[in-house]
């Protein structure tokens, strides 16, 4: 390997974890509001899986990441690794919480923090952990 091909997987690698550890923070302060903040509480598992796609999509040297969208991401994934098929049913149920918890223009009536309630919260945190869960996986064998 040239100098320049090992620099450029030890950054890599730096910046997956970088990735990673913003994820794991969101995931846990998603689960302290989980009692309380479940609109909020809904975001931030979002944004926990979508920054452990990244990180997959980093460490495999995906030049440019753009988005937010779970479902716009799998596909990436997809393009490097079949077996991320499943998120493509996981990505809507994710992405409604990336817009709809936070802005009351994405609901008919009520403002997120009066719409979203506890299992709401749940789900999201339960998506969100297999999402991660399998990044994780995925990154593991790649190291």
């Amino acid at each position: 390997m040239t100098r320049s091909l090992i620099k450029m997987l030890e950054d890599n690698k730096t910046e997956s974890k970088r990735w990673k550890d913003q994820s794991e923070y969101d995931f846990a302060l998603a689960s302290k509001l989980l009692e309380s903040d479940y609109s909020i509480s809904c975001f931030l598992f979002q944004q926990a899986a979508e920054k452990s796609i990244v990180a997959y999509l980093t460490i495999r040297g995906t030049d440019k990441v753009w988005g937010s969208s779970i479902s716009d991401l799998a596909e990436d994934c997809l393009a490097i690794d079949p077996t991320f098929d499943f998120l493509k049913s996981y990505g809507p149920i994710l992405d409604k919480y990336l817009f709809s918890t936070r802005y009351p223009t994405f609901s008919i009536s009520g403002s997120p923090f009066q719409i979203f309630d506890k299992s709401d919260a749940e789900k999201a945190k339960d998506l969100s952990n297999e999402v991660i869960s399998f990044c994780e996986e995925k990154i593991k064998e790649i190291q």
